[in-house]
């Protein structure tokens, strides 16, 4: 029997929307299970995240040539979780989040632009995982929010 493999992506409307319900789920007084971010500055971590995947915000490479080739891409991208803890690019650590409601807000545009935009050929370069499709980047920005959600229990 051949298996099938399949990962959530924002470019799929009913996982996009699974994700903005467990976004709405969240008050400014949810607490994290992990992790040293409060759930201001991990809205703004997403949304900081998802203006990178549009292009909008520039992080430095992290020159981890062994992260943007075969198979370990694929494995990080496709098939393991995210590990509790893994390190973010510095730019993407948050010093100042505004309120709850702009953040929340903030990071629900940025991701509804991510999905009714281009779809196909080549986006943004990651700054671990280097070169990334549209579609590459839809899985890892699911992947990224699914993460954060689980940590504050959403």
């Amino acid at each position: 029997m051949e298996r099938t493999l399949t990962m959530g992506s924002i470019l799929k409307n009913d996982e996009r929307a699974a994700l903005v319900n467990r976004l709405q789920s969240l008050s400014p007084s949810s607490t994290r299970r992990w992790g040293s971010m409060d759930v201001n500055g991990m809205l703004k971590h997403l949304r900081l995240s998802a203006l990178m995947a549009l292009g909008e915000y520039s992080v430095p490479s992290a020159n981890k040539r062994a992260f943007q080739v075969f198979p370990l891409k694929h494995l990080i991208l496709y098939v393991f979780p995210f590990p509790k803890g893994a390190p973010t690019a510095p730019a993407l650590k948050v010093v100042d989040a505004t309120s709850f409601e702009e953040e929340r807000a903030g990071l629900l545009e940025a991701l509804e632009r991510i999905a009714t935009g281009v779809r196909d050929g080549a986006g943004p370069d990651h700054p671990l995982f280097g070169k990334l499709s549209w579609r590459e980047w839809g899985v890892a920005t699911y992947k990224h929010t699914d993460h954060h959600l689980k940590q504050f229990g959403a």
